[in-house]
């Protein structure tokens, strides 16, 4: 189970086992710097809570996998913020759409993204809903900033911290950990993974971009072997500044 998503291994041992288990829990909290894998885990995660195969969870085979891959899993919600910040009607609405069972499933997941977003009203409100969980009803939050969560939240979480991946690989932690064909019919996101990846480095995106001569959301969809000939352009091209 997410063989695909380089490092984190203690965090991967820890949803694996609940998933195998069945000890799923209602509410969860990632915790780490931007860029360094929380989303992609948490979807990945999501995917497999949903996925309705006995084995290989998640299987991307079934129903509700295929459904999750094309963004249109009925039992998955995402939740961003809305402008600069996640707002309390975003939680109200999102209570309302709780109160309403599962689709040909035991689960609906909410993921709730940049959590430290949420405004002080909007995590008050959220509270309730963790105090009391539908029995079906699986949160996950994701923070960059923990100490702009509420503590009555954090306490009512399961709180999984990401460490710092430090050995930048460019493979194991561009073209696995960010999973580029999750961002090939995606340019935006493509894009901003891209720059966040790039800052790290202290490399320069107008410079990589630049020197490649294209865009590079423009070459990644037209690169006929996408992963293995990007590496390679970026490693040509790029301009590490130590």
């Amino acid at each position: 189970m997410f063989e695909n998503i380089a490092g984190h291994e203690n965090i991967k041992n820890i949803l694996s086992n609940n998933i195998n288990t069945k000890n799923i829990l209602h509410s969860y909290l990632f915790i780490g710097e931007e860029g360094i894998g929380k989303k992609m885990l948490a979807k990945e995660f999501a995917k497999a809570i949903l996925c309705t195969s006995e084995n290989n969870k998640p299987c991307n085979i079934c129903k509700s996998c295929v459904e999750f891959n094309t963004n249109n899993n009925a039992n998955f919600n995402l939740i961003n913020e809305e402008g600069s910040a996640i707002k309390i009607e975003q939680i109200r609405n999102m209570q309302v759409k709780i109160a309403e069972k599962p689709i040909n499933s035991n689960y609906k997941v909410y993921l709730i993204n940049d959590a430290e977003l949420m405004t002080q009203e909007a995590q008050n409100c959220l509270l309730k809903t963790l105090e009391e969980p539908p029995e079906y009803i699986v949160i996950i939050l994701i923070t960059s900033n923990e100490n702009k969560v509420l503590n009555t939240i954090k306490s009512r979480c399961m709180k999984l911290y990401f460490n710092n991946l430090d050995n930048w690989n460019f493979e194991e932690r561009f073209i696995r950990n960010y999973e580029l064909q999750y961002y090939m019919n995606s340019n935006i996101e493509f894009s901003n993974n891209l720059k966040i990846y790039c800052k790290k480095l202290k490399t320069s995106y107008m410079i990589l971009v630049v020197m490649i001569g294209e865009r590079i959301e423009n070459i990644v969809m037209t690169l006929k072997n996408k992963n293995q000939l990007f590496v390679s352009l970026f490693k040509k091209y790029a301009i590490i500044y130590n």
